[in-house]
């Protein structure tokens, strides 16, 4: 006679919908971003280091492996809603083509709905523009860029001017093609 283990195998194989529910629970898990930072949390290796903030890859990529791609911050500052536009376009372009990286935009204009429409995490910074902190902008911008980079693991930055994405960041977005690891 099976043990009790077994026989609850066997009841559980029986049910309706149980071999879909097998095959669909774990992708569904995988996404739960929720899961995902507990995990990391709970099974960090380097206990000094601060957790690095859960990164998704956006919408447009998505899978196992999605999660240790290379964190990229994209730094923005004082550029116009119509560049950013278009250099986020261009971001998910070089996104899908290399799989290589997770960006995290930077910018000082709340142009928030570009971000969300491809699912991308951005942080806002005051703009240069009236600034009455204590210390300079500059010191500012740095303090909490290096923040970010210690917060988010980033790998890597790149820098946009007004004109846009420029060949230097291209190339750094390019090289973190998943193909050249």
């Amino acid at each position: 006679m099976p043990g009790r283990g077994v026989r609850t195998k066997q009841v559980i194989r029986r049910l309706p919908g149980a071999e879909r529910a097998r095959r669909n629970v774990p992708q569904l898990l995988r996404r739960n971003k929720a899961l995902r930072s507990m995990a990391r949390r709970l099974y960090a290796i380097d206990a000094a280091a601060p957790v690095p903030s859960d990164v998704a890859a956006g919408k447009l990529l998505d899978g196992v492996g999605t999660e240790s791609l290379p964190v990229v911050l994209v730094v923005t500052l004082g550029a116009d809603s119509g560049t950013i536009e278009e250099m986020v376009d261009e971001v998910a372009r070089l996104q899908v083509l290399t799989a290589g990286f997770r960006p995290v935009f930077v910018t000082d204009l709340p142009a928030f709905e570009t971000f969300r429409r491809y699912g991308y995490p951005a942080e806002l910074l005051l703009p240069a523009d009236g600034w009455q902190g204590q210390g300079s902008w500059e010191e500012y911008t740095r303090r909490l860029i290096g923040l970010m980079f210690d917060g988010y693991r980033a790998t890597a930055s790149v820098t946009v001017g007004p004109e846009g994405l420029d060949p230097a960041g291209r190339a750094v977005l390019g090289s973190l093609s998943a193909h050249s690891r």
